[in-house]
């Protein structure tokens, strides 16, 4: 919801598709009625990470590129969105690295082998046969989202209360929610997302699906 939000200010007329990580089935849903082929021959996939960082990496990942790559002769640009909750950038990334470096040598998932290099902050794999590019690239949330929004409308409703946050985030957002938005936590979180323009890391996501 938060990043579907964020990228109707951004997408200028092209497809952008946001998919949490408990929703993959929505992707494979997409890519079976062809939606995604259309005249530029390119797209972006935003893939939020919210159910543990293992599973956006180990399987998750290795989902989308074995139902993606070959499938479309086309460059899918990949972002994918993780909580940092306090873990470097650099330890994140290289987690990200070493399970790409194992999909592209499994031959059960790829034979002949896909090509895969690292160029300029962004992975790159290509299919052994000129079926089409992956370009995946990563991007952190300072914490976690669930803080972030939490912390930025107990701001916004109820700046003298700040003191709820010292429970949690979640508890925060259950009293905002209960308090101010009638009990709809869908749009306490849209309109969170209005909030944060001009964040760095907001501002490093939107970068990284600006590919065109």
């Amino acid at each position: 919801m938060f990043f579907d939000e964020i990228m109707k200010e951004h997408i200028n007329g092209n497809r952008i598709h946001v998919i949490p990580d408990n929703k993959i089935d929505k992707l494979q849903r997409a890519l079976g009625s062809n939606c995604l082929n259309y005249m530029i021959n390119q797209y972006a996939l935003m893939i939020y990470g919210d159910n543990g960082k293992t599973t956006i990496i180990d399987k998750v990942l290795q989902r989308v590129i074995v139902d993606t790559l070959g499938k479309y002769r086309d460059n899918i640009h990949i972002t994918i969105i993780l909580d940092d909750d306090g873990v470097s950038y650099t330890d994140l990334k290289n987690n990200v690295l070493n399970k790409l470096q194992s999909i592209s040598k499994d031959k059960s998932k790829f034979n002949p082998l896909s090509d895969f290099e690292e160029d300029n902050g962004s992975f790159i794999m290509k299919h052994p046969r000129s079926r089409g590019t992956l370009i995946i690239k990563l991007s952190t949330i300072p914490l976690s989202l669930e803080y972030q929004v939490a912390e930025k409308m107990v701001g916004v409703t109820c700046p003298h209360n700040s003191g709820i946050l010292n429970n949690g985030a979640r508890d925060a957002l259950k009293y905002l929610v209960k308090e101010y938005y009638d009990g709809n936590e869908e749009k306490l979180i849209r309109d969170s997302a209005t909030q944060f323009v001009g964040e760095i890391w907001v501002k490093e996501i939107l970068r990284s699906i600006s590919f065109r």
